[in-house]
C-alpha cells in the first residue's frame, strides 16, 4: 500500500515539473538585480580585489569613412564588443528551464572605462542598451565606434600609397593588473569577419588588421594596426591622366607651321591649363610633410618641362632676330624721283624754263637723276639681300628647332623614367 502511494507521489512531482513554465523574470526575481543595483553597477563586480579582472574584446570593422591627409586623420565605423565577468551574478540552469542566458539593461552593470588614445573628436555613439548574460556571470556589451583618430600618413607614394593607421584601445582609471585587455578572437578570425562585412565603396581598400596586446603608462591597452590601399584610379583620372596630355599638347606645339608667336602664346596656355591641376592637387597634400611625395615632383617637373619650351621658342626668336639685325638697308639722301622733278615741291624752286636755259643746272639734273638710279638699283640690292637674311635667318632657327625639339624629347623620357623609378621603389 506505501510502495503504491509513494510512487503515485512521484509520478505526479514528474508530471508537475515537466508542465512547468519559467520565464526570464524568474531569473531577475532570483538575481534580486533591482535590489543589488549599487552592488553590481558602482563597483568592479570582482569578489577579490587582488585579482584582475579580464575583459575580453572583439572588433568588426565596417568601413573606413575617410582619411585626411591635411588634418592627418582617419574616421572608421566598426563594431566593439566587450565581454567580462561578473562575480556577483551567477544561477544554475536546471534550476529554470535550462536558461543559460538572459537580456537585461546595461544601465544595470558596471561597464569597463575603455577609450581610444589617439581619438580626436569625441563618439558620442553610445553603447547598446541591453547587454547579454550567460549563467556563469559573462556579460557582454557592444557599442558602434565612430571614431576619428590620428594617423602620421606617409604620402610620399601617393595616389598608389598603401597606409598604417594605429588605435590604441586602453582604460582610463583601472590600470594593471587591475583590470588586464584580452582579444576575444585571433587577428585572422577579425580580418575574416571584418572582410565579409566591409563596405567597400569609399576610397580605401582594406589590406589587413592586426591587433598586438600590450601595456601604456602602467595600463593595459590593446593596439589595433589596419593596413589600407588608396583606389589610385580617381586620382589617376582627374590630375595624373590630364597632365600627360597637356604635356602632349605642349610637344605637339612644335608642329605649328612658322609662326613663333603662336607657339609661345599656346604653351602659355597649356602651362595655366596645369597650373589649375596642381591647385586642385594641393588641396588634397598636407602642409606639414617634410619630403615632397612624386606627384609633387611630377608636377613641378612637368611645370619646368612646359617652361623650357616657352624658352626654347624665346631664344629661337632671339636668334632669328639677331640674324635679321645685320641686314644692311641703304639710306637715301634725297626723296625718290627729286631728280627727276628737281625740287618740285621746294619753296625756292624756279620755274623749268630758266633752270634748264642755264647749262650748269642741266648738268645738275642729269647727276641728280643718276644718283636715284644708283639709289633704285641699292634698293633692289637690298630687297634681294633682305630675301637672302630672310631664308638664313628660317634656315637657321629650323635647324636650331630641330635640336632643341630632340634635345627636349630627350629630358622628357629621362624625366618620366625617373618618375616611375620613385614610384616604384
Amino acid at each position: 500500500m506505501w510502495l503504491f502511494f509513494l510512487l503515485s507521489a512521484a509520478d505526479f512531482l514528474v508530471g508537475v515539473m515537466l508542465s512547468k513554465t519559467c520565464k526570464d523574470y524568474d531569473v531577475v526575481d532570483h538575481l534580486n538585480i533591482t535590489q543589488r543595483g549599487p552592488l553590481l553597477s558602482m563597483t568592479m563586480p570582482k569578489k577579490d580585489w587582488s585579482k584582475p579582472l579580464t575583459v575580453s574584446v572583439d572588433s568588426t570593422f565596417i568601413s573606413i569613412h575617410s582619411v585626411v591627409e591635411k588634418t592627418q586623420t582617419m574616421t572608421t565605423y566598426f563594431w566593439l564588443s566587450v565581454v567580462w565577468k561578473n562575480d556577483f551574478i551567477y544561477w544554475n540552469p536546471d534550476d529554470f528551464c535550462n536558461i543559460s542566458h538572459i537580456t537585461l539593461p546595461l544601465s544595470y552593470f558596471w561597464i569597463p572605462d575603455l577609450y581610444f588614445h589617439e581619438q580626436v573628436i569625441e563618439d558620442t555613439s553610445p553603447w547598446i542598451i541591453y547587454v547579454n548574460i550567460t549563467s556563469d556571470g559573462m556579460i557582454k556589451a557592444a557599442k558602434p565606434m565612430h571614431l576619428t583618430s590620428t594617423c602620421i600618413l606617409n604620402i610620399h607614394y601617393f595616389p598608389f600609397d598603401v597606409q598604417k593607421c594605429s588605435a590604441s584601445l586602453t582604460s582610463f582609471m583601472h590600470p594593471e593588473p587591475s583590470l588586464i585587455l584580452k582579444m576575444e578572437k585571433n587577428t585572422s578570425q577579425i580580418i575574416e569577419q571584418s572582410k565579409n562585412i566591409f563596405l567597400d565603396t569609399g576610397e580605401w581598400c582594406l589590406l589587413d588588421i592586426l591587433v598586438e596586446e600590450g601595456s601604456l603608462n602602467g595600463y593595459s591597452k590593446l593596439t589595433f594596426q589596419v593596413f589600407m590601399k588608396r583606389k589610385s584610379s580617381i586620382y589617376m583620372f582627374s590630375l595624373i591622366v590630364p597632365t600627360l596630355f597637356l604635356l602632349l599638347l605642349d610637344l605637339l606645339s612644335y608642329f605649328i607651321p612658322k609662326s613663333y608667336h603662336e607657339k609661345a602664346n599656346f604653351k602659355l596656355t597649356v602651362l595655366l591649363g596645369i597650373s589649375v591641376l596642381a591647385i586642385i592637387l594641393n588641396d588634397y597634400l598636407p602642409a606639414s610633410t617634410n619630403v615632397p611625395p612624386v606627384v609633387v615632383m611630377f608636377f613641378v617637373g612637368t611645370m619646368l618641362l612646359m617652361i623650357m619650351g616657352i624658352v626654347e621658342v624665346i631664344f629661337i626668336m632671339y636668334i632669328g632676330g639677331k640674324v635679321q639685325k645685320t641686314e644692311v638697308t641703304p639710306k637715301r639722301k634725297y626723296p625718290f624721283f627729286q631728280g627727276i622733278f628737281p625740287k618740285c615741291c621746294s619753296r625756292d624752286a624756279k620755274p623749268v624754263d630758266e633752270e634748264l636755259v642755264d647749262g650748269d643746272h642741266t648738268i645738275s639734273v642729269l647727276e641728280r637723276m643718276l644718283q636715284d638710279v644708283q639709289l633704285i638699283k641699292a634698293y633692289i640690292v637690298s630687297l634681294q639681300n633682305k630675301e637672302n637674311l630672310d631664308a638664313e635667318r628660317e634656315d637657321i632657327q629650323e635647324r636650331l628647332e630641330v635640336w632643341l625639339y630632340y634635345s627636349h624629347l630627350v629630358v622628357v623620357a629621362a624625366f618620366f623614367v625617373t618618375i616611375v623609378i620613385k614610384w616604384t621603389t
